[in-house]
């Protein structure tokens, strides 16, 4: 079933400038939901994009790390590396917090814990039970995955809220994924998305072609699209 809602499209001139405004714009959600309800749960992103997101955010939250004591972070995909790899998606947030954050850092178990992946899939997944994000954060490949739900490698249906990866056609092959179900358990979704190969995925992600995942994913109230131009045009 693909989304229900278009999505809002968002348009920068750049990946930068992409970041910038995200960042922006999810820590005033977060500091409104936490002025409101006490609690915010985020899921981040990762990629180049996602990256630089992550980087801002962490030099905003630890100016003022007392302000962000009911903020929850989540990662709505994980490789199963080891744990001071820099293909880990956490990283940036891990390596970058303050000491002493009261930031609630949740992550899929890394490769050298000493569990299987399937354990590590099935501990994220009991972690996340019964847990809505209140924003989650997904970047798509040029294929339209999202999260590492690949094209033909995904199950609508599926209801467990994180999934194991064996064969993932990006290395590393081995991730821990949450489920489209999880994603579209969230109340915002928000895609971001830069660089002339995601030209083909993005027209169709904005024309709601259900060939490809990112398609399927959408938040309960809110979808947008922050996109950069090259993205739209290709050149």
């Amino acid at each position: 079933m693909i989304s229900p809602l278009a999505p809002n499209v968002r348009i920068s001139n750049n990946e930068s400038e992409i970041g910038v405004t995200v960042a922006s714009l999810v820590n005033v959600r977060v500091i409104q939901n936490l002025t409101q309800s006490g609690v915010f749960h985020l899921a981040l992103t990762g990629g180049s994009l996602g990256i630089l997101i992550s980087q801002l955010l962490v030099s905003r939250w630890n100016e003022e790390p007392e302000k962000y004591s009911g903020l929850h972070l989540w990662w709505g995909d994980e490789r199963f590396v080891s744990d001071l790899s820099q293909d880990r998606n956490a990283r940036p947030v891990t390596m970058g917090l303050r000491e002493g954050s009261p930031i609630h850092v949740h992550q899929s178990l890394p490769s050298d814990s000493h569990v299987e992946l399937e354990v590590a899939a099935k501990r994220y997944s009991a972690d996340l039970f019964d847990i809505d994000m209140d924003l989650t954060l997904l970047g798509v490949g040029p294929d339209g995955h999202v999260a590492s739900l690949f094209p033909g490698q995904w199950e609508e249906k599926e209801e467990r809220d994180a999934i194991a990866i064996h064969d993932s056609p990006k290395p590393p092959l081995q991730r821990v994924s949450f489920s489209m179900s999880k994603i579209n358990s969230s109340k915002a979704v928000w895609f971001v998305v830069s660089g002339a190969e995601k030209r083909e995925a993005l027209a169709k992600i904005i024309a709601r072609d259900p060939s490809i995942p990112a398609t399927h994913a959408h938040g309960k109230i809110e979808t947008a699209l922050f996109a950069d131009q090259v993205a739209l045009s290709g050149e």
